[in-house]
């Protein structure tokens, strides 16, 4: 897991990649209401999400985001599985220990963008 967000970071404050998707507002809404995503920015074919320290933005385009994997980092990744199980995600992988040392399990949202949750195994 990489070191916790500063509160007084030197120069990179966040990165949010920028997804292009059909409909970025119901992509905003399926993160809201599933993922458990924060939204409430979206204007002509443009949305952004964002819970804690990570954002997502999603824009209309003439491409869409495949081949994407996003993985976000998390406090207890058990927590938030259940979390979204809950919810209905699209659970393609179920959390597990993984050799590499990270617990992690996997979401395909609305557009088919593949979301690995995970946590470093202590």
């Amino acid at each position: 897991m990489p070191e916790q967000p500063a509160n007084d970071p030197k120069q990179f404050i966040q990165g949010a990649p920028v997804l292009h998707v059909e409909d970025p507002k119901a992509s905003a809404e399926y993160y809201r209401d599933v993922l458990g995503f924060n939204f409430d920015f979206s204007m002509d074919g443009y949305s952004v999400v964002w819970r804690d320290d990570s954002a997502i933005h999603f824009a209309t385009g003439d491409t869409h985001a495949q081949g994407v994997v996003l993985f976000q980092w998390l406090v207890d990744v058990d927590a938030y599985y259940e979390e979204v199980e809950s919810r209905g995600a699209n659970i393609t992988r179920e959390p597990a220990d993984q050799s590499y040392g990270v617990r992690e399990f996997s979401v395909t949202d609305l557009n088919g963008i593949t979301l690995n949750f995970g946590q470093d195994i202590e």
